[in-house]
């Protein structure tokens, strides 16, 4: 049980992604690919392929091939950023890949292409991407060594200054946060909380309510200081926050984690309980092995503080699953052996033990001091078993890491263990010493922890001072804003009245100088008007005579065209009772039918000669009307009644120039008649569909079948029939188009442009 605050800093981890750089970033993952797809190549283009080849990277759960997709993504959004000349979108590029390499675990290429980034960044002048090249650079340096981690925090720092300058104030809010647990883990409390303080007041300015992460990082902060009533106040807070967003993300599992080791170090187990449960319930969800491990040992640790030792331990068992390396196994066995020395089973900790002697063993004595844990409960277990020189031997251990970490809380408990040793030993003078050394670091840790809340609170009434300093300054800026506003519009009011009262003065100069020059020019045309009447009347009676003449001219035009449009159709009859009689004296079948499209295409013509004759136009057609008397006369004509082939009609509301009606219906003609003869062999059933639509300032016709299609090897233009050869023709007087299509059934489709009546 002693130590087990420990477990609270394993959580102790810093990752800076790639910032959000573009507006579409923060979007679901099916949004930006539905964006991404209706987009155009440009910015947005790129934009969109950064945000997400990103949100594919940091999702929960990502794998080999989300980085494959990223690294895709990050490649054609730089290919077309070098088209474009978008130089932006080449640094993110780059920054996107380098976070690729980075998650394939290969450091050195991501650090190599974050180096080329920055060099970019820096030739083109773009400063945010100079900021975020500094981060992933800084990335590369690792936290656990001294040099490396005031290394990160150099690089983070020039970042802060360029997102402060610029301002990226979202980027500087997320940058200050990473960077105060830098300073965390530096052991630098003081500035990490005044960096923690800037970045609340930042994201308040940018009306950013994800503060809880902020909040967590205070409170943990203040655990370590000892502070624990200050930790419960912001603990409480984050899980407030996080609770009002409805976040349930692992942030969320580790402040309900540390919120039950505030209660944990307070000697409060039962209380600690539901937040370790809560964490170890949003651990499982992700399936995070760290978290897991880590939330159920302290877990088990309050089940056996509040005598469920059998429940804890059996927590423990069940997780074993998830330490896969040599830490976490030692991490694990170190638990149980605590656990269960505390329940005093005593022979199945042994068992334990060794496993903890044998890990150690396997570990490089130069990073024992990241398991000094593991040498404190080792001590404990043999000092309870009565096995002294064993206990002596691991207090000496314990005693030397704790005094190359420095941490004062271990050098505490260490005094605390070798006074129960010398206790037991009957060595009063040391154990006496051991203990004043104890109280002695006690004090000064309460030293430490009061001078702390004095910063604490100095630092909140700073933070608040500037927040009130500043909705202070944002009043009076929009008051002065408003009133500056105000004065602008009195000003350009009375521009605007100045330049209207000049307009009008001007409109009545204009007014009385024309008025005087309309009064001249009316006497000259007075006596002009007087002079031209006379003229007028004569023209006149003139006019009147010849509208008379016209009027009769257009009459007897009109009956002349009837007269001509009848004469054509009783010739055209004449023709068609002609071809009639000749085929009643041909024996040969092919040459009947030859005589029997002939017909139809005469026939085609006569009809619009005779709607031309009905009707007053004696130039235009109504189309539909005669599709529709040319479609009855070929199924009368041509379709039989064993065949069963249904004509089906769809035409628009269409007048027609007969100049292009005649062409129009000789191709209807053919492309129905040859449907009716090669569509349906055999007398199969079918449908032929005729359609003419206007679309715009064309006109489509359309013949379809749903017959037996064209040969696999038809060529159209190896076609050489009549019907097809008088359609391409025809399709060409109209100035249109002719295609064939072959698909369940062949479709003939004529486009032209329309002609206007005269």
């Amino acid at each position: 049980m002693k130590k087990i605050y420990l477990l609270l800093f394993i959580f102790g981890t810093v990752n800076v992604a790639l910032g959000q750089n573009n507006r579409f970033e923060g979007l679901s993952i099916p949004s930006l690919k539905q964006k991404m797809d209706s987009t155009k190549d440009g910015v947005n283009k790129v934009q969109l392929q950064l945000a997400l080849g990103k949100e594919i990277l940091l999702k929960a759960g990502s794998g080999s091939k989300d980085i494959d997709s990223s690294m895709y993504l990050a490649a054609r959004a730089a290919r077309l950023s070098r088209q474009f000349n978008y130089p932006e979108g080449i640094v993110n590029s780059m920054l996107l890949n380098a976070l690729c390499f980075n998650r394939k675990q290969d450091e050195r290429k991501g650090y190599k292409i974050a180096l080329q980034a920055l060099g970019y960044a820096k030739k083109v002048n773009f400063s945010l991407g100079m900021a975020e090249s500094y981060i992933a650079i800084g990335q590369h340096f690792p936290i656990t060594g001294t040099k490396d981690l005031r290394t990160r925090m150099d690089y983070y720092s020039k970042a802060i200054q360029i997102f402060r300058k610029v301002p990226q104030l979202h980027r500087l809010a997320s940058t200050l946060e990473s960077q105060a647990e830098l300073h965390f883990l530096a052991h630098q409390r003081t500035e990490a909380i005044k960096l923690l303080f800037e970045a609340l007041s930042v994201n308040k300015a940018i009306g950013n309510k994800r503060v809880h992460g902020i909040y967590w990082l205070i409170g943990r902060t203040s655990i370590n200081m000892g502070d624990f009533p200050n930790a419960l106040k912001y603990h409480l807070l984050a899980l407030k926050t996080g609770k009002k967003l409805n976040d349930t993300t692992l942030l969320m599992c580790s402040i309900y984690h540390t919120m039950a080791g505030v209660h944990t170090s307070m000697s409060k187990h039962r209380e600690a309980i539901p937040y370790s449960e809560m964490a170890l319930k949003i651990a499982r969800h992700y399936n995070e092995g760290e978290y897991i491990l880590v939330t159920s040992a302290l877990l088990a640790t309050e089940y056996t503080e509040t005598n469920n030792a059998a429940k804890g331990i059996a927590l423990l068992k069940s997780v074993k699953k998830y330490a896969d390396g040599e830490p976490e196994k030692l991490f694990v066995s170190s638990i149980l052996l605590s656990n269960l020395s505390h329940a005093r089973q005593f022979p199945k900790a042994e068992i334990y033990a060794q496993e903890v002697i044998g890990l150690l063993r396997k570990m490089p004595p130069e990073n024992h001091v990241r398991f000094l844990y593991a040498f404190s409960y080792l001590a404990y277990y043999y000092m309870d078993t009565r096995q002294y020189q064993k206990a002596s031997l691991y207090a000496d251990k314990y005693a030397k890491l704790v005094e190359k970490s420095g941490i004062p809380s271990g050098i505490r408990e260490n005094e605390r263990l070798y006074y129960k040793l010398d206790s037991i030993k009957a060595d009063f003078k040391a154990s006496m010493k051991h203990y004043l050394n104890a109280q002695r670091i006690k004090d000064s840790m309460d030293n430490v922890t009061k001078a702390y809340q004095i910063s604490l609170l100095q630092i909140e009434n700073d933070t608040e001072k500037k927040n009130n300093d500043i909705d202070s300054l944002n009043k009076q800026a929009q008051v002065k804003d408003g009133i500056l506003k105000r004065n602008q519009t009195i000003q350009q009011l009375i521009i605007a009245g100045f330049l209207v009262l000049l307009i009008i003065t001007g409109l009545i100069y204009s007014r009385y100088r024309l008025k005087q020059r309309s009064n001249k020019l009316l006497l000259r045309q007075k006596s002009e008007i007087d002079i031209q009447n006379n003229a007028l009347q004569q023209l006149v009676h003139e006019k009147n005579d010849l509208i008379g003449d016209k009027d009769n001219l257009l009459f007897e035009k009109e009956l002349l065209f009837k007269e001509v449009n009848h004469r054509v159709k009783n010739n055209l009859q004449i023709i068609m009772s002609l071809l009639q009689s000749q085929s009643g004296y041909l024996q040969n079948e092919n040459a009947q039918k030859a005589i029997m499209e002939s017909q139809n295409r005469v026939q085609s013509i006569a009809l619009i000669h005779n709607q031309l004759f009905q009707t007053d136009k004696v130039a235009e057609i109504d189309l539909a009307s005669y599709v529709a008397q040319l479609v009855q006369s070929l199924d009368f004509s041509m379709n039989t009644d064993d065949q069963k082939v249904k004509i089906d009609s769809d035409v628009d509301k269409i007048i027609l120039d007969v100049s292009q009606a005649v062409p129009v219906g000789i191709i209807l003609n053919e492309a129905v008649t040859n449907a009716l003869k090669y569509a349906f062999p055999d007398n199969r059933p079918g449908v032929i569909s005729v359609s003419v639509k206007q679309e715009g300032d064309f006109i489509a016709l359309k013949v379809r079948d749903n017959g037996v299609g064209l040969p696999s090897n038809f060529s159209l233009s190896e076609m050489d029939s009549l019907g097809i050869s008088l359609i391409k023709g025809l399709a060409r007087q109209v100035k249109g188009t002719f295609a064939i299509e072959n698909d369940s059934g062949v479709t003939i489709l004529v486009t032209f442009p329309r002609k206007s009546p005269i």
